[in-house]
């Protein structure tokens, strides 16, 4: 019995569809199920807030090589038991109350200082306060507490003892909603020229596996897919950069 090459054809173009589709929400899942926060040092522009762990809190803030100022104040209805400052200059300051229940900060990021880092152990809390500002105002979308898209409401914002424990534990639709995806995406360069990168290889792989292999014009086709890839992201990066 012979194959319709028509019927083959159209069957190939809607397994890769669905590869396609499924591949790409498994990937939004692997993103947004990070417990700990991903970004780019020099690129990513923000603060990140996760646990580590042995439950030591980091507070570490980026900035993409241009001059910022972050400064902002950190408490607990516990004890600061331990610190450590990872990226400080000499000119950054740092404070921690005589009672070891809050820490004030001023460090700067230039063009050659692209990141600085505040580890912090915990003894008898029940919460950590933030108030967290860039350039002396507030940004939540540049605030991200545990995983991706994870931004507080309010300017001064708490995250109880277990919260990073009960995020883990949500379902990721009730984590990362598309919005705050969406947002993400066109507020971070770094995750947005990242993240379309992969996926577009993902798409030229599928359509190489189920479309070209045959093809007696395969290489060529492959090396026009890369290229409208590679164009794609200095569009995008030309668009995010002139914002």
């Amino acid at each position: 019995m012979r194959k319709n090459p028509a019927k083959t054809k159209y069957l190939k173009m809607a397994m890769a569809g669905a590869v396609l589709i499924i591949s790409a929400v498994i990937f939004t899942v692997m993103l947004s199920g990070c417990s700990s926060s991903f970004f780019v040092s020099g690129a990513s522009y923000g603060y990140f807030i996760w646990e580590d762990k042995n439950s030591d809190i980091h507070i570490a803030w980026s900035a993409d090589k241009k001059d910022n100022s972050f400064k902002g104040s950190i408490a607990t209805d516990g004890i600061i038991s331990e610190y450590e400052l990872i990226g400080f200059e000499e000119d950054d300051r740092f404070d921690i109350g005589s009672e070891k229940s809050n820490i004030d900060f001023d460090a700067a990021l230039s063009a050659n200082d692209f990141s600085d880092e505040i580890v912090i152990s915990l003894k008898g809390h029940s919460y950590v306060e933030f108030d967290l500002k860039i350039n002396d105002g507030y940004d939540l979308s540049r605030i991200n507490a545990g995983g991706f898209l994870v931004s507080p409401d309010d300017t001064v914002f708490k995250l109880e003892k277990d919260y990073f424990e009960k995020v883990k534990k949500m379902p990721f639709y009730e984590r990362h909603p598309v919005s705050g995806f969406i947002s993400k995406l066109a507020g971070d360069m770094a995750f947005t020229l990242f993240y379309l990168f992969l996926i577009g290889v993902v798409i030229i792989e599928i359509i190489r596996i189920t479309l070209f292999r045959k093809n007696r014009k395969y290489n060529w086709y492959l090396f026009l897919c890369y290229g409208i890839l590679a164009a794609a992201e200095v569009v995008v990066f030309i668009l995010l950069k002139n914002r």
